[in-house]
């Protein structure tokens, strides 16, 4: 049994580690910590009255685990999740990885340094649908054309406890990295070649908002497939999400809310019924358990989780400058270029 550190415990952590945790047999939860002490307090009840803390150094100086869960805003995880991979913790780390590329790459050396067990908390990549999708458009051909619509968060002025929880993301990150990050890592199984280059522009809705809501990015691959996200936060009326894929060889599109959708290959039409898109979560903590055990992580990886925050960190360097960004060769770093 995996004796697990809990650092964040806000509605992530809540509606989905917490329970996870509580049901699976590999783990169980020794000490919750939170900077807001009623909300640790409240969890640390729900996990069975374990010991609860302000601050992550405290808790983690102050009890024996085997692994943290970090439910954590991605400017402030990358610090903890270094610090637990040094103290020989396997870390469970909620995406995006960090909110800079270059706090991601510090948190990538540290796992190779440690050498201890690190995995993404991209809950969305292991449902059905993904191995069902993935072969569908592998029949499609090659190059592919990807074109994903999230629109998730709606906009409700009843519920400011809402409102606030997503303008804080606004504020210290973005939609993109944040909901774009999932759209990445679940298309790169069925569009895996590198990125070459990506242009976006993202605008908000509303004077009220401290960021941009409504993004549009197209992230060009080195196989001349493309990967293209609109994504949208806090709007009143939430468009359809979508996924359409289109090859020389066939089509389909796919309304992932349903599972809905139809797919043409070779002429020939059929409807398709697959399992809506949803976290997870069980799913995720047998990856967990399964890499501890083998002592390395083989699903939602360091090198999945710096994927998609190049990815998305370069989306916001193109919209803020109006430039599409190129992506070097070399070391993976991001260069601006003039329109």
């Amino acid at each position: 049994m995996n004796r697990v550190a809990l650092i964040g415990c806000g509605a992530v952590a809540e509606s989905g580690h917490v329970p996870a945790l509580l049901s699976h047999d590999a783990f169980t939860i020794a000490a919750v910590c939170d900077v807001r002490e009623e909300r640790a307090r409240r969890l640390a009840q729900q996990a069975g009255g374990v010991p609860h803390f302000t601050d992550w150094r405290a808790i983690l100086d102050g009890g024996r685990f085997d692994a943290a869960v970090l439910a954590l805003p991605p400017e402030v995880s990358a610090d903890i999740a270094i610090d637990c991979l040094r103290r020989g913790l396997s870390v469970l780390d909620e995406k995006p990885l960090a909110a800079t590329l270059e706090q991601g790459r510090r948190v990538a050396r540290a796992v190779t340094e440690t050498g201890r067990v690190f995995q993404l908390g991209f809950v969305l990549r292991y449902g059905d649908w993904i191995d069902q999708l993935t072969r569908l458009a592998r029949s499609c051909g090659s190059p592919l054309r990807t074109r994903v619509g999230v629109y998730d968060e709606r906009l409700n002025s009843h519920d400011l406890a809402h409102f606030e929880r997503i303008a804080g993301f606004l504020r210290t990150s973005s939609a993109i990295t944040h909901e774009g990050s999932h759209v990445v890592d679940y298309v790169s199984r069925w569009s895996p070649a590198a990125w070459t280059s990506v242009r976006a522009t993202a605008r908000r809705t509303s004077t009220d908002l401290p960021g941009p809501n409504v993004w549009h990015a197209v992230v060009s691959q080195a196989d001349r497939s493309t990967i293209e996200m609109d994504i949208g936060w806090l709007v009143p009326e939430l468009p359809p999400s979508s996924i359409q894929i289109e090859g020389p060889l066939g089509s389909l599109q796919l309304d992932p809310t349903t599972g809905m959708g139809s797919v043409k290959v070779n002429g020939h039409f059929e409807p398709l019924k697959l399992r809506a898109i949803r976290p997870e979560w069980n799913r995720q903590y047998d990856a967990f358990a399964a890499a501890i055990a083998r002592g390395t992580a083989t699903e939602a990886t360091i090198e999945d989780g710096l994927r998609a925050l190049e990815i998305t960190t370069a989306c916001e360097a193109s919209a803020r400058t109006g430039t599409e960004v190129h992506r070097e060769v070399e070391g993976g770093a991001c260069q601006g270029v003039r329109k």
